[in-house]
Protein backbone atom coordinates (compact mmCIF):
# COMPACT_ATOMS: atom_id res chain seq x y z
CA UNK A 1 0.00 0.00 0.00
CA UNK A 2 1.43 3.28 -1.07
CA UNK A 3 1.31 6.41 1.05
CA UNK A 4 -0.21 8.26 -1.90
CA UNK A 5 -3.08 5.76 -1.95
CA UNK A 6 -3.67 6.25 1.77
CA UNK A 7 -3.78 10.01 1.25
CA UNK A 8 -6.36 9.59 -1.53
CA UNK A 9 -8.56 7.46 0.73
CA UNK A 10 -8.25 9.90 3.65
CA UNK A 11 -9.15 12.85 1.40
CA UNK A 12 -12.10 10.94 -0.05
CA UNK A 13 -13.47 10.08 3.39
CA UNK A 14 -12.92 13.66 4.59
CA UNK A 15 -14.93 14.90 1.61
CA UNK A 16 -17.75 12.46 2.42
CA UNK A 17 -17.68 13.69 6.01
CA UNK A 18 -17.87 17.33 4.91
CA UNK A 19 -20.72 16.63 2.50
CA UNK A 20 -22.71 14.70 5.12
CA UNK A 21 -22.68 17.29 7.91
CA UNK A 22 -26.49 17.42 7.73
CA UNK A 23 -26.61 13.82 8.96
CA UNK A 24 -26.90 13.14 12.68
CA UNK A 25 -23.42 12.46 14.13
CA UNK A 26 -24.09 8.75 14.77
CA UNK A 27 -25.36 8.18 11.23
CA UNK A 28 -22.42 10.09 9.77
CA UNK A 29 -19.91 7.97 11.74
CA UNK A 30 -21.68 4.76 10.67
CA UNK A 31 -21.59 5.88 7.02
CA UNK A 32 -17.87 6.68 7.22
CA UNK A 33 -17.10 3.36 8.94
CA UNK A 34 -19.04 1.41 6.28
CA UNK A 35 -17.30 3.26 3.44
CA UNK A 36 -13.89 2.81 5.02
CA UNK A 37 -14.47 -0.92 5.46
CA UNK A 38 -15.78 -1.29 1.90
CA UNK A 39 -12.74 0.55 0.50
CA UNK A 40 -10.27 -1.53 2.55
CA UNK A 41 -11.87 -4.81 1.40
CA UNK A 42 -11.74 -3.66 -2.23
CA UNK A 43 -8.10 -2.55 -1.82
CA UNK A 44 -7.20 -5.97 -0.38
CA UNK A 45 -8.76 -7.67 -3.43
CA UNK A 46 -7.25 -5.25 -5.97
CA UNK A 47 -4.08 -3.63 -4.61
CA UNK A 48 -2.84 -0.55 -6.41
CA UNK A 49 -6.21 0.26 -7.98
CA UNK A 50 -7.34 2.92 -5.45
CA UNK A 51 -8.49 5.55 -7.94
CA UNK A 52 -10.76 3.05 -9.70
CA UNK A 53 -12.13 1.78 -6.39
CA UNK A 54 -12.96 5.31 -5.20
CA UNK A 55 -14.58 6.05 -8.55
CA UNK A 56 -16.70 2.90 -8.22
CA UNK A 57 -17.73 3.77 -4.66
CA UNK A 58 -19.19 7.01 -6.01
CA UNK A 59 -19.20 10.76 -5.71
CA UNK A 60 -19.04 11.92 -2.05
CA UNK A 61 -21.89 14.41 -2.60
CA UNK A 62 -24.12 11.70 -4.07
CA UNK A 63 -23.30 9.36 -1.19
CA UNK A 64 -24.20 12.04 1.38
CA UNK A 65 -27.39 12.93 -0.49
CA UNK A 66 -28.45 9.28 -0.66
CA UNK A 67 -27.77 8.81 3.05
CA UNK A 68 -29.85 11.89 3.87
CA UNK A 69 -32.67 10.66 1.66
CA UNK A 70 -32.64 7.21 3.32
CA UNK A 71 -33.02 8.88 6.73
CA UNK A 72 -36.06 10.78 5.46
CA UNK A 73 -34.33 14.13 5.10
CA UNK A 74 -34.64 16.19 1.97
CA UNK A 75 -31.52 16.61 -0.11
CA UNK A 76 -32.03 20.34 -0.47
CA UNK A 77 -32.00 22.67 2.50
CA UNK A 78 -35.39 24.09 3.40
CA UNK A 79 -36.08 27.32 1.60
CA UNK A 80 -37.07 30.35 3.56
CA UNK A 81 -40.02 32.22 2.27
CA UNK A 82 -38.99 35.79 1.58
CA UNK A 83 -40.46 38.43 3.83
CA UNK A 84 -43.07 40.54 2.19
CA UNK A 85 -42.08 44.14 1.97
CA UNK A 86 -44.52 46.81 2.90
CA UNK A 87 -45.28 48.97 -0.12
CA UNK A 88 -43.33 52.23 -0.31
CA UNK A 89 -46.50 54.31 -0.17
CA UNK A 90 -47.58 52.97 3.26
CA UNK A 91 -45.02 54.75 5.49
CA UNK A 92 -45.37 57.87 3.35
CA UNK A 93 -49.15 57.85 3.82
CA UNK A 94 -48.63 57.45 7.58
CA UNK A 95 -46.33 60.49 7.55
CA UNK A 96 -48.90 62.61 5.72
CA UNK A 97 -51.72 61.52 8.04
CA UNK A 98 -49.58 62.06 11.13
CA UNK A 99 -48.88 65.61 9.93
CA UNK A 100 -52.56 66.41 9.40
CA UNK A 101 -54.24 64.51 12.24
CA UNK A 102 -53.33 66.83 15.16
CA UNK A 103 -55.15 69.69 13.44
CA UNK A 104 -58.36 67.70 12.91
CA UNK A 105 -59.52 68.54 16.43
CA UNK A 106 -58.40 69.47 19.92
CA UNK A 107 -58.60 65.97 21.36
CA UNK A 108 -55.44 64.65 23.06
CA UNK A 109 -56.09 61.19 21.62
CA UNK A 110 -55.55 62.55 18.10
CA UNK A 111 -52.12 63.82 19.11
CA UNK A 112 -51.15 60.42 20.51
CA UNK A 113 -52.42 58.62 17.42
CA UNK A 114 -50.48 61.07 15.26
CA UNK A 115 -47.32 60.51 17.31
CA UNK A 116 -47.69 56.72 17.03
CA UNK A 117 -48.23 56.94 13.28
CA UNK A 118 -45.15 59.15 12.87
CA UNK A 119 -42.93 56.78 14.88
CA UNK A 120 -44.26 53.79 12.92
CA UNK A 121 -43.58 55.54 9.61
CA UNK A 122 -40.04 56.48 10.66
CA UNK A 123 -39.27 52.89 11.70
CA UNK A 124 -40.74 51.52 8.47
CA UNK A 125 -38.66 53.92 6.38
CA UNK A 126 -35.48 53.21 8.35
CA UNK A 127 -35.93 49.46 7.83
CA UNK A 128 -37.01 49.75 4.21
CA UNK A 129 -34.89 48.80 1.22
CA UNK A 130 -36.58 51.35 -1.04
CA UNK A 131 -34.12 54.11 -0.10
CA UNK A 132 -30.43 54.44 0.59
CA UNK A 133 -29.36 55.59 4.05
CA UNK A 134 -28.60 59.12 2.80
CA UNK A 135 -32.01 59.43 1.15
CA UNK A 136 -33.73 58.15 4.28
CA UNK A 137 -31.99 60.78 6.41
CA UNK A 138 -32.72 63.61 3.99
CA UNK A 139 -36.36 62.65 3.52
CA UNK A 140 -37.00 62.10 7.23
CA UNK A 141 -35.27 65.37 8.13
CA UNK A 142 -37.60 67.24 5.82
CA UNK A 143 -40.77 65.25 6.54
CA UNK A 144 -40.47 64.77 10.31
CA UNK A 145 -37.57 66.41 12.11
CA UNK A 146 -38.04 69.94 10.75
CA UNK A 147 -41.81 70.03 11.41
CA UNK A 148 -41.31 68.58 14.90
CA UNK A 149 -38.59 71.14 15.71
CA UNK A 150 -40.84 73.90 14.37
CA UNK A 151 -43.65 72.71 16.68
CA UNK A 152 -41.32 72.54 19.69
CA UNK A 153 -40.03 76.07 19.06
CA UNK A 154 -43.63 77.26 18.54
CA UNK A 155 -44.69 75.74 21.84
CA UNK A 156 -41.73 77.04 23.85
CA UNK A 157 -41.80 80.58 22.49
CA UNK A 158 -45.50 81.26 22.05
CA UNK A 159 -47.81 78.68 23.65
CA UNK A 160 -45.98 78.11 26.95
CA UNK A 161 -45.68 81.84 27.83
CA UNK A 162 -49.44 82.13 27.15
CA UNK A 163 -49.37 84.74 24.40
CA UNK A 164 -52.97 84.14 23.21
CA UNK A 165 -53.03 86.89 20.59
CA UNK A 166 -50.02 85.47 18.77
CA UNK A 167 -51.35 81.91 19.09
CA UNK A 168 -54.61 82.82 17.37
CA UNK A 169 -52.87 84.80 14.63
CA UNK A 170 -50.13 82.33 13.73
CA UNK A 171 -51.64 78.92 14.56
CA UNK A 172 -52.87 78.01 11.07
CA UNK A 173 -50.02 79.55 9.06
CA UNK A 174 -47.55 77.68 11.29
CA UNK A 175 -49.51 74.44 10.87
CA UNK A 176 -49.57 74.97 7.10
CA UNK A 177 -45.79 75.45 6.93
CA UNK A 178 -45.20 72.31 9.01
CA UNK A 179 -47.59 70.31 6.85
CA UNK A 180 -45.99 71.63 3.65
CA UNK A 181 -42.56 70.53 4.94
CA UNK A 182 -44.01 67.08 5.59
CA UNK A 183 -45.49 66.95 2.09
CA UNK A 184 -42.18 68.07 0.57
CA UNK A 185 -40.27 65.34 2.42
CA UNK A 186 -42.85 62.69 1.50
CA UNK A 187 -42.79 63.82 -2.15
CA UNK A 188 -39.01 63.66 -2.24
CA UNK A 189 -39.01 60.18 -0.69
CA UNK A 190 -41.61 59.04 -3.22
CA UNK A 191 -39.58 60.33 -6.17
CA UNK A 192 -36.29 58.81 -4.97
CA UNK A 193 -37.59 55.36 -4.01
CA UNK A 194 -36.12 52.24 -5.61
CA UNK A 195 -38.64 50.45 -7.79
Amino acid sequence: MKTDDNTLVREYLATVERESTALPPAARQELLADLSEHIEVARAERPGDVRTILHEVGDPRTIASTALHELGHTTTPPTRTPKRRAPAWLPLLLLVLSGALPYAGDHVLLSWISFTMKITAVVMICRSRYWTAARKWAGLALATFLPVMMNVIWYLTIVAPGNDAVIDTWRWPGAAVGFLLTLAGVGWLWRTRAR
